[in-house]
């Protein structure tokens, strides 16, 4: 049994102590860079049995899938993304299962933008970068007690944001594209609707799935509708957020910033032009980087797969490619 890991940019697997269970069992090989191209994956992966793929920076489609005869298994750290082909894994007779992190985990991502704001709000980056070259004078910054959280999608990292909002002694709206009055208000959050949030809001917090009804959602529209005092925080997926309507929000100061811990194109390539821009933060999509949830992603690993060679299909999300393999 050959087990391949790829795309450990983190570095999360490598002498993990969890892989030692799998000794004898199977032969082991994490990868940590990116695949140049579909033929490179392939290649990398054509004696492959089992492939683990973290979160969902590799795109296996059917094209792929359909080019790895020795397949059987793939395992995806955190909830199985649009980047698997899950129908045509099935036809092929290729299981596939989901390896998730801490319940909590999701807080940690609201931590992440909730450092994201208070970062852009209060200037800390230019005010260390200062502070380290002599200066002591600065502008005046901004506070965000009294001001409006605008939360976009109320799911689980929306509901996390909608409890520290009152705590920060901020009004809390939201909106979202299913959402509805009662479910805003079981959260705390006053419902409004997508075109209302954008002109209210201090500070935007971008946090619904990726799907093919939220891509795209936030126009060039939206932005050019936020006050040129706000700020909008990004850590759910790029593609939420029209890229170029934001490049041009942020260079012509529309709005006052933004923290991105998301992008369309990831890694994101180091001459981007968000990477030219004083009043932009970004991260390498961290918000779910933390010590005890990685832990957690290799643990749910390796149980995934120790569970599969022991014959133990219950944690299939597609038992139909099972009987795919019989046929």
């Amino acid at each position: 049994m050959r087990i391949v890991v790829l795309e450990d940019w983190n570095h999360l697997f490598a002498g993990a102590p969890a892989l030692k269970r799998l000794a004898g069992r199977a032969e082991i090989e994490v990868q940590h860079d990116r695949p140049a191209d579909v033929d490179d994956l392939v290649a990398r992966l054509r004696a492959a049995n089992v492939v683990v793929l973290n979160r969902e920076r590799t795109r296996l489609d059917a094209e792929t899938i359909a080019r790895l005869p020795s397949l059987e298994l793939i395992v995806q750290t955190g909830g199985i993304g649009s980047n698997v082909d899950v129908a045509a894994a099935s036809a092929h007779g290729v299981a596939v299962a989901s390896a998730p992190g801490l319940p909590t985990s999701i807080e940690g991502v609201a931590e992440l933008a909730l450092g994201l704001l208070i970062a852009l709000a209060r200037r800390i980056p230019e005010h260390d970068r200062h502070v380290r070259a002599g200066h002591w004078n600065v502008a005046p910054t901004t506070m965000l007690h009294g001001g409006t959280m605008g939360i976009v999608g109320l799911g689980r990292l929306g509901r996390s944001l909608a409890r520290i909002g009152p705590a920060l002694g901020m009004r809390v709206i939201a909106a979202g594209v299913t959402l509805t009055p009662a479910r805003a208000a079981e959260s705390g959050a006053e419902w409004v609707t997508l075109d209302d949030l954008f002109p209210q809001a201090d500070a935007v917090f971008i946090c619904p799935r990726l799907t093919p009804e939220t891509r795209g959602l936030v126009t060039r529209r939206h932005l050019a509708s936020m006050r040129p005092t706000a700020y909008l925080i990004n850590v759910a997926r790029g593609p939420i957020v029209d890229e170029a309507a934001l490049i041009e929000a942020l260079r012509e100061r529309w709005i006052a910033g933004a923290g991105l811990d998301v992008f369309d194109v990831e890694p994101l390539p180091v001459d981007h032009p968000f990477t030219q821009l004083d009043n932009v933060i970004l991260t390498p999509h961290i918000g779910w980087v933390t010590a005890e949830n990685t832990a957690r992603f290799v643990e749910s690993v390796v149980e995934r797969i120790t569970s599969y060679l022991d014959g133990d299909r219950s944690g299939i999300v597609n038992p139909e490619a099972l009987a795919s393999r019989r046929n």
